[in-house]
């Protein structure tokens, strides 16, 4: 194909999915074919390639700028939480969010925990996944008094997690943590840096 493509279904051919990059604050957002075209569906938009942006806004909290542009983008174009600009709001909101419904499972066996907070806390997960079956699933599960102990949250509460970091809006937390450097003139014991006395510190020269 020459040329920028004339409408969304075009993409097909050219195994592409769709980067929408806000020309105001910079933030991207890459959108599997499917997903925009259903998303364009549920909003009014059209899918002709000149007008996708027409009917979207930034979805970085505290923008929602409509100055937006579209470019098509390999598969695979990035894999989970690489590149993605993610603004401190985004990670503050999204990380009280979270922190709410892992809350919830831990007193979840045997009980309703469907509370307010909850739902508020669902909304914002809901704002950034797009997976309404994710989290009605979640929500359903919340509900239930009658609920197990095997019939628990965990499961819900880990696809939503899953599913925000495959989208690069959350990072894993084992690259959250940050290495500890060792501190002394001794070699580094498992699970350190290397410090100045281990001779793993310094670099081999050419």
């Amino acid at each position: 194909m020459v040329g920028q493509p004339k409408h969304l279904s075009d993409l097909r051919k050219i195994e592409a999915d769709v980067r929408i990059t806000c020309r105001r604050c910079r933030f991207e957002e890459d959108w599997t074919r499917e997903d925009l075209a259903s998303h364009l569906f549920e909003i009014g938009g059209s899918q002709v390639w000149s007008e996708i942006t027409r009917h979207l806004t930034c979805r970085r909290f505290g923008c929602g700028s409509r100055d937006l542009c579209a470019l098509p983008v390999p598969y695979a174009r990035r894999g989970a939480n690489m590149s993605r600009r993610v603004g401190k709001l985004d990670a503050q909101l999204l990380g009280t969010a979270l922190k709410i419904l892992e809350q919830a499972v831990a007193r979840s066996p045997g009980r309703s925990v469907a509370t307010l907070e909850v739902r508020l806390a669902l909304l914002v997960v809901h704002r950034y996944l797009r997976d309404r079956e994710a989290v009605r699933r979640y929500w359903d599960c919340a509900a239930d008094a009658t609920r197990t102990v095997s019939e628990g949250l965990a499961d819900p509460f880990h696809s939503l997690r899953n599913r925000l970091e495959q989208q690069g809006w959350i990072a894993p937390a084992v690259l959250l943590e940050r290495t500890p450097t060792w501190p002394w003139n001794s070699p580094a014991p498992p699970g350190w840096k290397a410090g100045p006395g281990d001779p793993r510190f310094e670099r081999p020269s050419e």
